[in-house]
């Protein structure tokens, strides 16, 4: 029975940790870099909500805009990626050596997804296929 017991709390706390790790939470608690850059590529009326998720000791944020584009930030408030599902990235986000590289190498394809990693950059084109670069945005390879 004790065991019983143990296991249910057990099963119960781990429950309400992944339950606490995501809210939603209004425009105004993001970071204000996170806030700059949704202001300066988007309007603010085009958000349809922002989540705030725990990942470790940090949070992250979300924010998921009306036309189903998904930006992510990180606890300062910095980019780490955005995808625009169908859409092309807002001129600006992709750094230019990025973008001329698409244009030449890609002409008849536009970036819908930008991720930044600690090591690379990826962008994804509109016809599937991953390029992955450098952090200088110099092109390593392709992953389809």
């Amino acid at each position: 029975m004790k065991k019983i017991l143990a296991i249910l709390a057990t099963l119960t706390l781990s429950l309400t940790a992944c339950a606490d790790r995501q809210h939603l939470i209004e425009y105004s608690e993001l970071p204000a870099q996170a806030q700059n850059f949704i202001q300066k590529y988007f309007n603010v009326s085009d958000i349809a909500y922002v989540e705030r998720e725990r990942d470790g000791l940090h949070n992250e944020f979300k924010v998921y805009l009306k036309n189903a584009t998904e930006i992510d930030f990180d606890y300062h408030g910095n980019l780490e990626s955005i995808d625009c599902q169908i859409s092309p990235v807002p001129e600006g986000i992709v750094p230019q050596l990025i973008v001329d590289f698409v244009r030449l190498h890609h002409p008849d394809n536009f970036i819908v997804e930008y991720s930044i990693d600690h090591r690379s950059l990826e962008v994804e084109l509109s016809n599937g296929f991953t390029l992955v670069f450098d952090m200088e945005g110099n092109f390593i390879r392709i992953d389809d």
